[in-house]
This record gives structure tokens, sequence and C-alpha cells, in this order.
């Protein structure tokens, strides 16, 4: 295989334009079989007079001087793709280095953001922010929340362990008792709040 291809001596005189534009050798012999944009509009042996003015006429602009070479295109490629590389790097270092986001300003400023575009969703925000977290009495939860724990763990501990088959799925067994505990505590909470209504 050729590494440095030459013009043909009977052709240096088409290419004479090229040379003088910075191509090489290399260049003008790649643009002699491959047209600028890859769409062959010129058959034909290349080697032909005729057929090679035709086809470096491609690589021209309307003033007739020849534009970038195959190898000038590909080095500018190269270093927009390294400049963009370079680009990138950077942002991602200065993007590592920058403070840690707060993110309840963040969420506080989206939801502004979105109370000022949206009525709509700035009354709904407003009705969630009434309901959300807000028990009239925590203290009362939390002992709520105590008192299930100490009777799931009391009914857990009243209930016989049965020795499980070897072959069970472990992960059925998982969401069985954790359907159980939650059937408890519903139970418990409902009963609960049955016997608070009454006495309202």
């Amino acid at each position: 295989m050729n590494t440095n291809p030459q013009v043909p001596e009977h052709l240096l005189n088409l290419a004479q334009r090229f040379f003088a534009a910075g191509w090489s050798h290399a260049d003008v012999v790649e643009a002699l079989n491959n047209p600028p944009d890859g769409v062959a509009r010129v058959l034909g042996d290349p080697a032909r007079w005729e057929v090679a003015k035709a086809r470096l006429s491609l690589w021209m602009d309307k003033s007739l001087q020849p534009v970038l070479s195959p190898s000038q295109r590909r080095a500018r490629a190269n270093s927009a793709k390294t400049r963009a590389q370079a680009l990138a790097r950077a942002k991602r270092a200065e993007h590592g280095q920058a403070r840690p986001v707060d993110l309840a300003a963040t969420v506080a400023h989206a939801r502004q953001l979105l109370a000022e575009a949206s009525p709509a969703a700035a009354r709904a925000m407003a009705t969630r922010a009434k309901k959300s977290g807000t028990r009239r009495d925590p203290e009362r939860w939390n002992r709520a929340d105590e008192a299930a724990a100490a009777a799931v763990d009391a009914g857990a501990l009243a209930e016989p362990w049965a020795l499980e088959e070897p072959d069970e799925d472990p992960v059925e067994v998982a969401r069985r008792a954790a359907y159980a505990v939650a059937l408890r505590r519903a139970r418990w909470e409902r009963a609960g709040r049955g016997s608070e209504n009454a006495a309202g």
C-alpha cells in the first residue's frame, strides 16, 4: 500500500492551484477519488485529465479558489472536538468545586415560581401545606405509633412460631408478615378512631 500517494505527472498542472493553497499530494489524490460531500457526480477514471478537472472543481468555491483540503477539514474537526472536550472538562471541574446546593431553598424557589405561573397550582400548594404533616396533636400521634408498635410486638410474641417449609419463598414469607403487621395496625387505628368519634 502506498502511504505517500503522488499526483500523476500529467495532472500536476491541474493541481498547482491546490498545492499553492496548502494541499498535499495525498489531499489531491483523495479529492480526485472522493467528492467533498460524498456524492459522486463525476463518473470516469480520475487519471483522465477531463475527469480530474471536473472532480477537482468540486473542491473549489465560487471564486474558483480551493476550499479546505480533506486533511485540513479533519484537522479543523479534531481541533473543534478537542476544544469542546476541554470546555466540557472545565465545566465538570467547575461544577465539582461549586458550593453544595441548598435543596430546601431550591425547592422553595421552584414552588414560588410555580405559584407565580399558575394560580391553580398556588391554591393546591397552599391547601396541601395546611394538611401535610400538621397533625392537630403530634404528641397524640406519637403515643399512637408507640402503642401500635407495642401491640404489634405483643401480637407477634403471642403467636406460636411455626417451622417454615424449606422450599417456601422467603420473599413471599416477608410479604405476608408485612401485610399482617399492616393489617393489625390498620385495625388498631380504626378501633381507636371509632372510640374517639363516639366520645366526640
